[in-house]
């Protein structure tokens, strides 16, 4: 049982677990684990045993608020780079809360993504936001072009739909939301901010410490 809580409220931080930065742009830290109950209320766990509770109610406007309000993401690692697009890992009860399936069909776990008629597809277009290549799957980026040299961009990992394959995140699929959220915080702390397999994390670790720079 959750138990009582407020908008913000911190939780003792749980052994090794690394604590949220407390303060500035990023102040809760690199994810949160979204996870919804019986009454459709959506909290967010972070790092450090930190616990918000998520306002948004579809999924155009948890990308807004996951930019806007709370405060979730990573400094750069390298002065010519950029800093660590903000990360929401879904469960299934929360996918089910924002209109996406639990689980992917036999055909869309073929594809690797939902199909471009989905409802919430056209909801993101809608609101004026852009899917990679990849499309809405295990993991996604959802962003709009750069404007004023601002970068609007969220990453989304679904574990119910593989994106934590267990031959290289081991049993983390089917941990509870805060042991999820201490897990990936630990990875974050001490490599990135997961965006993918651990294969394109890594590749994209090389790219942060060594991002490519204008030529003078």
């Amino acid at each position: 049982a959750r138990g009582s809580r407020r908008p913000g409220a911190p939780r003792a931080a749980a052994a090794h677990s690394p604590a949220p930065a407390g303060s500035g742009a990023y102040a809760h830290g690199p994810l949160l684990v979204l996870d919804a109950d019986d009454e459709q209320q959506v909290t967010g766990f972070g790092t450090g045993g930190l616990l918000l509770d998520v306002t948004a109610k579809s999924l155009p406007a948890l990308v807004e608020w996951a930019l806007s309000e709370a405060r979730v993401g990573a400094q750069k690692l390298h002065a010519s780079g950029r800093d660590a697009d903000p990360l929401l890992v879904l469960t299934a009860a929360a996918c089910e809360r924002y209109g996406l399936p639990a689980v992917l069909s036999d055909a869309e776990r073929s594809a690797g993504r939902l199909p471009e008629g989905h409802r919430v597809i056209k909801l993101l277009e809608r609101a004026g936001w852009k899917l990679t290549r990849r499309g809405l799957g295990p993991w996604a980026r959802i962003y709009r072009p750069v404007t004023g040299g601002r970068r609007q961009c969220v990453q989304l990992c679904i574990p119910s739909w593989n994106a934590l394959d267990d031959r290289a995140w081991g049993h983390a699929a089917t941990l509870e939301p805060a042991e999820l959220a201490r897990v990936l915080g630990v990875y974050a702390h001490r490599v990135m901010t997961p965006v993918g397999s651990s294969a394109v994390s890594g590749l994209e670790l090389m790219t942060a410490l060594n991002p490519p720079t204008r030529a003078s």
